[in-house]
């Protein structure tokens, strides 16, 4: 029926009733009769736009919902109806008729029946289907209404018996009219919310007893159909349901109800304002709302005139502040991976942000509905995370603050993983908080040093969910269970040995995170994600070496030390590492400034592991005093001062060394022998508040010797070397003894005249800043026995410990010197010569020696005397060029001379020298002669010379030839192998 004064359009269905010529009647009368009014939909649905967007310049989308039913019974004390609209309007004398609980689906699809009877079905808002959940009361005017020469637009208003709000429930959504509106206020999960948590129906796991859902009807302050769409002012709040439910509602049919608030004001069918408020929580496990707000608004156009359209304004709202962590919250390494014990956000609100999108369909059936239950990033309108502001609690109580963007995760999403993986792979680093050098715990300390694991940090890099335990297992992205994945923090012991160091990369090492920190033999906590090669002078770490490894592990008391522990796929240290590896993190140390320290360092017991874990002052001290106490890696510390003056930086090793390696194919031995000695380096620099240093080092090498070539072997019972701040380094060496072997063992010979200890009373020691020089100088006093005289003869030895660079150990011992060589005379024949050898770590450096023989007679009878003197001598070289080349030199040569003088006036004197030299450098060989002949006249005051010299030199082939070039293969070496082939016999 359509009634144009008040713009009535309603259809009536009658049943049961029968118009008998005055009035509708029952046509059964023990049956009830009904009345049915159709009215037209109520809500319409657009599409809302963002705030700060501009609103398109067209219309929007937009669509009407279903049609509404109204049902009515006659009640038992009216026989009949007037056959009139304003009878069948009369509903005030009627009696509504609700939807029965528990009931979805109608008899008939389409129709309003159920169990046979018509129900009231109201569509509001679109898709939802809601009925009355309490008795309640139509108010209508079954006439048209005048006032004022004006006719009201018919209405009928929903009025509760309690004179209260009206309650209603929802029992179906409909979705069998396509997808919703991707930006309408509700969505698919929205209605689908309401009707579980507005139905009352029982949800019933088979097998099991019924879910306890949270539910609470609409409250209706006011709800008025029209012709023209319904004018509702409606809201609803619901309880969390319990979070172990979740697969039980799934199991049941239903999604698990995200849906916290539900705010409705509209006027004839047109939304005014939609608030929508749905549950979740914050990757870092804080509960949060996500509130949704649509507002009608108008805007003057141009061209339009005033245009009202919906806005939408979402927001986060942190329910939870603070949320706690640690053993027993479900992570994975008992809290130890999350150094926090608790986060705080500090906003309780965020500005306005950008809605999720809900554009992506379900990728295994695209003729589904859009998804409507995703994470999301939270992030600003213009697009930019917005960093929420944290506040940390450590394990020692230290609060430290912080932003970090967030991704929130509504409560109904039933699998948030994968989503979350691929969230947090959109932007690497994403997850990367700047802390700028707050002060933190990055691990619970031991109970006896706090404050041991608390590092200034730039950055932590956090990560979400459950880390896998081996390596054939993957994360999982769980949410509240953020993690530190890495961090990177400031180290002083680092940056004090290497200033350039800066902050450094760390993670949390494997052991303390499957184990505990008491399980690891250092007590390591954190370990260095790019290992830092640490290189140290002499000067600075102890003098007799310079120490090269590469630190790994930060530790709660040792420091920073390398990493030589052996684990197993559960991060147990199942011993130290093989000796292969050890020594691969001690490559390129240096002892005695050359000698490979690496190649000397055995492989680490089980006993000394744990040394590392308790390590204060008084247990070092300890061990620096034990004879056989050790420390299995370099101690890297630094520590406040008691009277909190200052700092104290101290590098502390004690390392037992190994037997010498035997050398490989090409390679000659190496030159120091070590089977049983101890180094101990200790250096300590303590930093005052005025920036002063005072510097103490320390170093100890004991019980070793030095084998230069097999041509001599020094051994020494302890190498000391102390250094203070302003002091001349003190270097002490006790026990020392020379040795010669094999083809120069009769030099002991020589040497048993001087003191047993060559290094006491008369000997020197030189230390500069560079070396050590001890050694001792001996001259031997003359000899006359007869005609026999020997004379100039002196013995040197020397050796030298550089503290740093390319030279290594030397040993020098020299038999008088080419500048004052020994001279032997026996009777009228005579000669000399000298001998020195110098020898270092990489065999001989230089090796020259000379003799000279010969003899002399002189004339002398008055008027005339003369004489003449015949030498020959072999002078022979051997030296080490910087290219590496040998360089060798032999040569021999014989002196003749005379003279004759009469009377003083006339002098003749005749030289000969010749000299024939073979020298060697490389693989270039030459021959060389030279012979000079000299004739000199003198006669009183005139004298004249004449010499004759000749020279000539012989080049020798590059090298010799090769076996290869000796003995072509074809054909001689091939025939050379065939006659030792075996023969066939047959």
């Amino acid at each position: 029926m359509v009634r144009p004064a008040d713009m009535l359009v309603v259809d009536i269905s009658l049943v049961n009733l029968r118009f008998d010529g005055h009035r509708l009647v029952p046509r059964d009368p023990g049956a009830p009769a009904f009345v049915l009014a159709g009215l037209p939909p109520q809500h319409v649905v657009e599409q809302s736009i963002i705030v700060g967007s501009t609103p398109p310049p067209g219309p929007v989308k937009a669509f009407t919902c279903g049609p509404t039913t109204l049902a009515f019974s006659l009640p038992a004390d009216l026989d009949g109806l007037d056959l009139s609209l304003e009878a069948l309007l009369d509903w005030e004398r009627l009696v509504p008729l609700t939807v029965p609980v528990g009931l979805q689906n109608p008899d008939a699809p389409g129709s309003t029946v159920f169990q046979g009877v018509p129900r009231s079905v109201i569509e509001f808002p679109a898709r939802l289907l809601i009925t009355y959940d309490e008795p309640v009361d139509w108010l209508s005017r079954p006439e048209p209404h005048e006032s004022d020469g004006r006719t009201a637009l018919w209405h009928a208003r929903l009025h509760g018996t309690q004179d209260g709000d009206v309650l209603l429930r929802a029992f179906a959504a409909v979705g069998d009219r396509g997808p919703l509106l991707v930006d309408g206020p509700l969505t698919a999960g929205n209605l689908d919310d309401l009707v579980t948590l507005t139905s009352r129906a029982e949800l019933v796991v088979p097998g099991d007893v019924p879910i306890d859902v949270p539910s609470a009807p609409l409250h209706v302050e006011q709800f008025m159909v029209t012709p023209l769409g319904a004018s509702v002012h409606l809201h609803g709040v619901w309880e969390a349901p319990h979070e172990g439910d979740k697969t039980r509602y799934l199991s049941a049919g239903r999604p698990f109800p995200e849906l916290e608030a539900y705010d409705h004001i509209a006027g004839l069918g047109r939304d005014q304002y939609v608030r929508v408020v749905t549950r979740g929580h914050l990757t870092t496990g804080h509960r949060a709302s996500h509130v949704r707000e649509f507002r009608r608004v108008f805007v003057a156009r141009p061209n339009d005139g005033i245009v009202a359209y919906l806005q939408q304004e979402d927001r986060i709202i942190v329910k939870q502040p603070e949320v706690q962590y640690g053993q027993g919250t479900g992570f994975t390494f008992a809290g130890r991976e999350m150094p926090f014990g608790s986060l705080r956000i500090t906003d309780r609100t965020t500005p306005l942000i950008q809605p999720p999108s809900t554009t992506q369909r379900d990728e295994t059936d695209p003729r589904k509905p859009l998804r409507d239950r995703d994470a999301f990033w939270v992030r600003l309108l213009g697009g930019a995370d917005h960093q929420f502001t944290l506040i940390g609690t450590d394990c020692e109580g230290r609060t430290v603050s912080f932003q970090m963007p967030l991704v929130f995760v509504p409560d109904g999403l039933v699998d948030p993983e994968p989503q979350l993986e691929a969230l947090h792979a959109e932007v690497p680093g994403r997850m990367t908080c700047q802390l700028g050098g707050q002060v933190m715990a990055m691990a619970q300390p031991p109970a006896d040093a706090p404050g041991s694991t608390s590092h200034a940090v730039s950055t932590l890099t956090f990560g979400l969910g459950s880390i896998a335990r081996n390596s054939g297992e993957q994360d999982r992205y769980v949410v509240g269970r953020p993690y530190v994945r890495a961090a990177t923090v400031h180290v002083p012991a680092v940056e004090e040995f290497l200033p350039n160091a800066g902050d450094v990369q760390v993670k949390f090492n494997g052991t303390y995170l499957q184990q505990t920190m008491e399980k690891h033999p250092a007590g390591a906590y954190l370990e260095l994600q790019n290992p830092i090669p640490l290189a140290l002078g002499t000067e600075q770490a102890g003098g007799v070496a310079s120490p090269k490894t590469v630190l790994k592990l930060i530790t709660a008391q040792a420091g920073v030390v390398p990493d030589l522990y052996k684990t197993d796929a559960t991060g147990a240290v199942v011993g130290a590492l093989d000796v292969d590896d050890i020594r691969k993190a001690f490559g390129g140390a240096k002892l005695l400034g050359t000698i490979p320290l690496d190649k000397f360092l055995p492989g680490i017991p089980d006993g000394p592991l744990g040394t590392l874990q308790q390590l204060g002052d008084e247990q070092i001290e300890a061990i620096l005093r034990a004879p056989d106490g050790l420390l299995p890696a370099p101690v890297l510390r630094v520590r406040d001062l008691v009277d909190g003056q200052g700092k104290e930086l101290r590098y502390v090793w004690k390392t037992k060394l190994g037997e010498r390696p035997d050398p490989g194919p090409g390679e000659s031995p190496l030159p120091v022998i070590m089977d049983n000695a101890m180094l101990t380096l200790d250096a300590r620099t303590v930093r005052s508040q005025d920036a002063l240093d005072k510097s103490t080092v320390q170093g100890k090498l004991t019980d070793f010797a030095l084998d230069f070539a097999d041509i001599a072997r020094v051994h020494i019972s302890e190498l000391t070397f102390r250094a203070g701040a302003g002091k001349k380094p003190d270097i002490t060496a006790s026990g020392l003894e020379l040795t010669f072997v094999k083809d120069l063992e009769f030099i002991n010979t020589l040497r048993s005249a001087l003191p047993a200890d060559v290094f006491g009373a008369g000997a020197y020691v030189d230390v500069t800043s560079h070396d050590i020089r001890a050694g001792y100088k001996f001259a031997l006093p003359a000899l006359e026995i007869g005609v026999f005289r020997l004379a100039n003869v002196s013995l040197t030895a020397e050796l030298v410990i550089p503290f740093e660079g390319d030279e290594g150990v030397a040993f020098r011992f020299a038999v008088s010197e080419r500048e004052h060589p020994f001279n032997v005379t026996v009777s009228l024949l005579g000669g000399g010569g000298y001998f020195s050898m110098l020898v270092d770590t990489t065999g001989p450096r230089q090796i020259e020696g000379a003799i000279e023989f010969g003899g002399a007679a002189a004339l002398n009878i008055g008027v005339a005397r003369g004489g003449v003197s015949i030498m020959a001598g072999i002078r022979f070289t051997l030296s080490k060029g910087e290219d590496g080349h040998d360089t060798v030199s032999l040569s021999g040569y014989l002196h003749c001379s005379g003279f004759l003088c009469v009377l003083g006036i006339v002098t003749v004197s005749v030289e000969f020298y010749l000299e024939l030299t073979y020298e060697k450098h490389g693989h270039q060989s030459v021959v060389r002669g030279k012979g000079t002949l000299t004739v000199s006249v003198r006669i009183a005051f005139f004298s004249k010379s004449v010499t004759l010299e000749l020279e000539r030199s012989f080049s020798g082939a590059p090298g010799d030839p090769t076996f290869a070039e000796c003995v072509p293969l074809e054909p001689y070496w091939r025939e050379y192998c065939e006659a030792y082939a075996p023969q066939t016999h047959g």
